[in-house]
């Protein structure tokens, strides 16, 4: 078989009657865009390919059900080239340079894939009266672009198999949800037939509001979902039995997801439980970007976790009964357990990234035992330990790193930029610094923040996606990608919960919705949640949990203690000498003990706490690189904007250059910005 000539292709194109290599990965040309499979015509010389179908499209159509008033004709290449693409009125896609049928007489356009719907042996498009619709419901196969990312009006799932549509009301059905039958006679309501209508209605067997098909008694008033009906449901993925409707109403405790129900379950008379409609296909594991572990759904925690202390779920921090279900951590020796609800609130889903796991044997972990250590050059021991003590470490691989445990006074670490008050290494050629803990980071880790792996890199200057800082240290940024997120060292190492010491020890866990006043600085987070403590009302918001206990000041030549509130009741003790402003005497602040002198944290930290003077960084609009510094003397005006130079500022030190400009107005908005050492 042959044809001699196509629209829009020169060549004859032979029929291929099954799919061969070569068309398997081919597309089809110019119709629907689709993979070829199945029956195609090909053309030797040029590799052009078509789908059967496509390639047998009528010339023309008459009183198709997108257009029933004019005739639509096939629009050849040429023409396609000429007018220029089109929306298909169908589907509301572009068109582009495909086959497409127009009517030349409203200028409206159907793609080709929209337009061949399946005929019956006449010819004509297989169309439908049904009972809950006004208008003709048109039979689409399940390969149709029109579809894709569509639900079903009478059961709100997706479209996958051939379905139904109307298309002045833009609604479509699945085929077996159109032959549901009309009328039905039910054992929850014996008195009445049901009969089926298509709504926005409350179902009284799931005490739910929901739209699409109910079967309804117009004598009684009562009206049942579509989906809330099936005597039993069976999927072995979820549960190793089938769940039966308990159709008498009753007051219970779903055992799958630990909450009330009032109307009807199902139960499983094997495992004697019962639960809610919607806890049956609960996803049997799961993952969560708070714990490395798979985690598996219990309906009784007892049967993992042999002991009798109180269980807390991870997230809220609330109690877990045992006697009910939850997730727990399938890993021997591990107490990770969450509430089925926590998992599955919706409010949960940005913060704790859930994913359904088929098989947790299979899940892959994050190998963390790489760091940026490139050799040990020699050790020593301290106390009972041996550690190195000196490295040559990726980060500044032109000297080598000597370790140090005393206390360097006011140097901060060239990773985290935190002020050093614990064991680091230096380098003896040059200005750097690395705590310890810096130092050992690994390559490679999971945060519980983001589900994706990040990866650690020892350059640039970056914006924390968290803290909202400019930065010029360390970071983790989502691997993959130029553009993604990216975590200061303070932020990425701040775990879900930890216990922090105030006036008093509490344990503090991340709640994403927490909107209260913080303890330490007063202010209430519209976006961000806060850490709150399990045990009473403290808050604290994410950038207050993060304040160094010490730090240094150019104000003070000894260093500032954190203090949780001021004990002294002399009104004019509660000034900033920074600022020179009030401060809440309530809220915590920053203290010498030696000068009494008191500072407001913001005020400490300043505007760029982040940013280690004397760095270079290559503006793309100067030849030369720039240096960090912080202008004090002398004021010149900013390139850019022409104002004064009085905070963070960059200087090119090239002889007989005298570029200078503040930081705020050279920076780039976002992403990462390289510098040279």
């Amino acid at each position: 078989m042959e044809l001699q000539q196509h629209l829009g292709h020169p060549h004859p194109l032979v029929f291929n009657q099954e799919m061969n290599h070569q068309s398997e990965k081919t597309f089809c040309c110019f119709g629907c865009k689709r993979k070829v499979k199945g029956p195609s015509f090909s053309c030797s010389e040029c590799g052009f390919f078509l789908h059967k179908g496509c390639a047998e499209a009528p010339i023309e159509i008459q009183h198709h059900s997108f257009h029933r008033d004019h005739p639509l004709i096939l629009r050849q290449l040429s023409s396609i080239e000429e007018q220029g693409g089109d929306y298909c009125k169908a589907c509301h896609c572009y068109i582009g340079k495909q086959f497409s049928y127009c009517c030349s007489s409203c200028k409206i356009a159907f793609h080709l894939k929209c337009s061949l719907l399946q005929r019956d042996t006449s010819g004509n498009f297989i169309e439908i009266l049904h009972r809950t619709h006004q208008h003709p419901l048109l039979l689409i196969d399940n390969q149709n672009f029109l579809l894709q990312y569509r639900e079903c009006s009478g059961c709100s799932t997706e479209l996958v198999n051939d379905s139904y549509g109307c298309f002045d009301c833009n609604i479509f059905f699945h085929k077996k949800c159109v032959e549901l039958p009309i009328k039905i006679s039910h054992p929850y309501h014996r008195k009445h037939k049901l009969i089926l209508e298509s709504d926005f209605r409350f179902c009284n067997l799931c005490q739910k509001d929901h739209s699409g098909l109910f079967y309804c008694c117009s004598i009684c008033n009562l009206d049942f979902h579509s989906k809330c009906l099936p005597p039993s449901v069976e999927d072995k993925k979820y549960h190793e039995h089938p769940f039966t409707l308990f159709l008498r109403p009753n007051s219970f405790t779903c055992d799958a997801c630990g909450t009330q129900g009032n109307n009807v379950s199902y139960i499983c008379s094997t495992c004697n439980i019962q639960v809610h409609k919607d806890c049956i296909l609960l996803s049997r594991f799961i993952r969560l970007n708070l714990h490395r572990h798979p985690l598996s759904r219990n309906f009784f925690l007892s049967i993992c976790c042999l002991d009798s202390r109180t269980w807390d779920c991870r997230i809220c921090y609330k109690k877990v009964n045992t006697a009910h279900g939850s997730y727990c951590c399938s890993r021997p020796n591990c107490d990770f357990v969450i509430h089925v609800k926590c998992a599955i609130d919706g409010n949960n889903k940005f913060w704790y990234d859930i994913s359904e796991l088929e098989n947790p044997d299979k899940i892959e972990e994050i190998d963390e035992s790489e760091n940026l250590i490139i050799r040990v050059l020699r050790e020593t021991k301290v106390g009972d330990n041996v550690v190195a003590a000196e490295i040559i470490h990726s980060s500044h691989d032109q000297h080598s790193l000597i370790f140090n445990d005393e206390i360097n006074d006011n140097k901060h670490c060239n990773g985290c930029m935190m002020p050093i008050f614990s064991s680091f290494y230096y380098c003896s050629c040059c200005d750097f610094f690395l705590h310890k803990t810096c130092a050992e980071l690994s390559r490679k880790t999971q945060l519980w923040i983001v589900s994706e792996p990040f990866i650690l890199l020892t350059n640039g200057i970056f914006k924390c996606w968290a803290c909202g800082y400019d930065c010029s240290g360390f970071s983790y940024k989502q691997e993959g990608g130029v553009e993604g997120i990216v975590f200061c060292l303070r932020c990425a190492t701040t775990p879900h919960s930890f216990t922090y010491q105030a006036k008093e020890s509490h344990y503090l866990f991340y709640d994403a919705e927490n909107k209260s006043a913080c303890g330490a600085c007063g202010r209430c987070r519209d976006k961000k949640g806060s850490y709150i403590c399990k045990d009473c009302d403290f808050v604290l918001n994410s950038e207050c949990a993060k304040l160094p206990k010490t730090i240094w000041h150019n104000c003070d030549e000894h260093p500032l203690k954190l203090v949780y509130g001021d004990s002294n009741d002399y009104s004019l003790h509660h000034w900033c000498d920074i600022c020179e402003e009030k401060r809440d005497p309530k809220l915590w602040f920053y203290h010498c003990e030696v000068c009494d002198n008191a500072m407001h944290p913001k005020c400490v930290l300043g505007e760029y706490p982040f940013i280690k003077l004397g760095r270079k960084y290559k503006y793309n609009n100067h030849p030369h690189p720039l240096t960090f510094i912080q202008k004090i003397n002398y004021h010149p005006l900013c390139e850019k904007c022409r104002e004064p130079c009085q905070d963070l500022t960059l200087e090119c030190e090239e002889h007989g250059c005298n570029f200078v400009g503040h930081w705020k107005c050279l920076r780039l908005s976002r992403g990462y910005i390289s510098y040279h050492y």
